[in-house]
């Protein structure tokens, strides 16, 4: 089984972070309170399966929708959660999981070289 947890600490803390980044960016500093993160397991999924890939994006949206929760609309939720999973497909760098997002959605991302 492929571990890769030390490597993707840092990619599902960018989705959290990027979760937060649209409301930020749009809010005066004295109203951002704190930076909302979500732990995502991966240490028990095999990533060059389709199961493992599955399971794992399956995760993400569920880490998204979480750490989006705070929006105040509808929109701006969808968007949170939209920005943060393609965040986190990217920063992961699995070609299957970047397959099973984009059939999922009908979108693509541009994966990181590693």
């Amino acid at each position: 089984m492929k571990t890769i947890s030390a490597r993707l600490i840092p990619a599902l803390s960018m989705v959290a972070l990027l979760g937060v980044s649209a409301t930020a960016l749009a809010a005066p500093i004295h109203m951002m309170e704190e930076v909302v993160t979500k732990t995502v397991r991966i240490a028990d999924l095999n990533l060059s399966s389709t199961a493992g890939a599955e399971t794992l994006y399956g995760r993400i949206k569920a880490a998204a929708r979480s750490v989006c929760s705070y929006e105040t609309s509808y929109k701006l939720e969808a968007r949170c959660q939209t920005r943060a999973i393609d965040s986190a497909v990217k920063e992961v760098g699995s070609p299957l999981l970047a397959s099973v997002h984009g059939l999922a959605t009908g979108r693509t991302v541009e994966l990181v070289a590693r």
